[in-house]
């Protein structure tokens, strides 16, 4: 089975708060992905679940050619807006496991946080078919820390909240154990760090851009802006909130 409609349509209405308040990824993890793999102007680099454009702003600061692929259309609005600047990215509104792409014409795969939304049979047999012989795929994830008093009060609040947070958890589980979908032997790890300093708004916002959280117009929405206006008051300090991430990259040829 394809990725499902259900899995694509997941983050309709969310698509302006993903866009204001998720994350970006640490400069080190981009270095270090741009020069690990030697790419260059002729290279050609495929993003899969590109959402918004976060992370495809990035990699179009690289000289490749960069093709992002997002299903939902109001992600992929918000990300053909943000990536009209740069000539040498293109998006399309296809999935990872039938990117309509050529065979062997991908220098490498990034998938940053939409791994687990794909059906894993599907996508490796197209990673397998569009990725040039010696492409590598990337898997990031930036995974919440919860260290601080603060971020571990923060996960209680999700889990209080949440609407399916454990069937989101168990399918971004399979994206912590990927020794069979690489190559033998190919797969890296690598880990980077990530802080990130936010306003109350800032927060709400990135709480509300989570697809397992009740959006604002869900009947707890009152209540889980109130509890998470307490829990911010009580730890942020000058009005500011930190929230690291880590940032774990897979990496590995198919």
């Amino acid at each position: 089975m394809s990725q499902d409609f259900r899995n694509i349509d997941r983050f309709n209405l969310r698509a302006n708060n993903y866009d204001k308040y998720r994350p970006s990824y640490p400069q080190a993890l981009l270095d270090f992905m741009f020069e690990h793999n030697s790419l260059n102007e002729k290279s050609v680099v495929v993003e899969l679940g590109a959402g918004t454009g976060i992370l495809t702003q990035e990699l179009a600061k690289w000289p490749c050619k960069v093709i992002a692929i997002e299903p939902n259309n109001e992600m992929r609005e918000r990300a053909s807006k943000a990536l009209s600047q740069y000539a040498n990215c293109v998006i399309t509104s296809t999935t990872a496991e039938h990117t309509g792409l050529m065979d062997r014409s991908a220098d490498m795969i990034v998938c940053a946080q939409s791994f687990h939304w794909f059906d894993l049979t599907e996508a490796k047999r197209e990673f397998k078919r569009i990725l040039t012989n010696k492409g590598k795929a990337a898997i990031i994830w930036n995974i919440r820390s919860a260290e601080t008093p603060f971020e571990k009060a923060y996960e209680h609040f999700i889990r209080d909240f949440s609407i399916d947070y454990a069937e989101v958890k168990k399918r971004e589980s399979r994206g912590n154990n990927l020794a069979d979908f690489f190559k033998r032997h190919s797969l890296e790890e690598h880990w980077f760090s990530y802080d990130t300093q936010l306003t109350f708004k800032q927060l709400l916002g990135r709480t509300l851009s989570y697809s397992y959280m009740p959006n604002e117009d869900h009947e707890s929405a009152i209540r889980m802006k109130a509890a998470l206006k307490a829990l911010f008051d009580q730890y942020s300090n000058n009005g500011i909130i930190s929230l690291s991430y880590k940032t774990k990259l897979f990496m590995g040829m198919m």
